[in-house]
């Protein structure tokens, strides 16, 4: 469970504690100022109509006193609950995914050692069904968490992102003209790098994807690439109405992950037009020198 989400389960009790404390004082003192300012115009009252007055208050006071202490305490109870649960489900949702992504990497491993003797086509596709899965496992993964997890800012090779990641494509050339040295969080910028190396093999079709980094003042601006079909529609839809996608291989969560990570890393994610191929621009801030 991030840090974010344990903050924000902390805020919920603590403002129900805060309201539950609040409106009961204040009841409270409504009730003890009543009762007293009756009795000291008790004298100028007739002793019927004060006692009238002083039961009505009495009673009145003591069922919005109850109402209001038994609806507070109810609503800490509820979120106490509502905490605990969410605590429970994001352990068992944790564990859940953790055995999960450990299994298909098995798998994955498993699949390319018997592709590598076989030299099976059937093999090769398996590989690739299986990477497909663990993506967008991953990608569901960190579109659940959202804003709850926070990205780290370090600095890190732009080369040793794309090198880790050449091995789950091994029929896709991918090319880095230079390295260079961006600050962003290193998962965060594998899984960018990853859906775009995906989504270039799987719906462009595309055989070599070339990595051009520019540094422009503080930031780089980094252009990928690719050989394949590109895409034929709106590009200013791509990245945003991920859930109405046409695509029978994928909903464009890969696109609008990629949006948002750039977002959260202070950077920025442009399609450019191009008469062939698919061609994106990363914009994200650059290492200390």
């Amino acid at each position: 469970m991030s840090e974010g989400t344990m903050k924000a389960d902390r805020w919920k009790l603590g403002l129900s504690l805060f309201w539950f404390l609040f409106t009961f004082s204040l009841t409270a003192w409504w009730w003890i100022f009543s009762l007293r300012q009756l009795d000291l115009l008790g004298e100028l009252l007739e002793p019927e109509k004060y006692a009238s007055l002083r039961r009505m208050l009495l009673w009145e006071g003591l069922v919005l006193l109850t109402a209001v202490f038994g609806g507070g305490l109810v609503l800490v109870i509820l979120t106490n609950r509502e905490r605990s649960r969410n605590h429970s489900l994001r352990h068992f949702f944790s564990n859940f995914t953790h055995d999960l992504k450990t299994s298909l990497s098995r798998l994955r491993i498993r699949t390319e050692v018997l592709s590598e003797k076989n030299r099976d086509p059937q093999f090769q596709k398996l590989l690739e069904e299986v990477s497909r899965l663990d993506l967008q496992l991953e990608n569901s993964l960190w579109v659940a968490r959202g804003e709850g997890q926070k990205l780290l800012k370090q600095e890190i090779a732009l080369s040793q992102v794309v090198g880790s990641l050449r091995v789950e494509w091994p029929e896709l050339e991918i090319q880095l003209h230079q390295d260079a040295r961006i600050q962003g969080d290193e998962q965060a910028l594998r899984s960018v790098f990853r859906n775009l190396f995906q989504n270039s093999w799987l719906h462009g079709k595309a055989q070599k994807i070339e990595i051009r980094p520019e540094l422009v003042r503080d930031r780089f601006k980094i252009s990928v690439v690719d050989d394949g079909q590109g895409f034929q529609g709106k590009r200013s839809q791509l990245g945003l109405q991920f859930a109405r996608s046409q695509s029978t291989q994928g909903h464009g969560l890969g696109l609008y992950l990629i949006r948002d990570l750039m977002r959260r890393m202070n950077g920025e994610l442009q399609f450019q037009d191009s008469p062939q191929g698919f061609v994106v621009v990363l914009e994200i801030p650059a290492g200390v020198k």
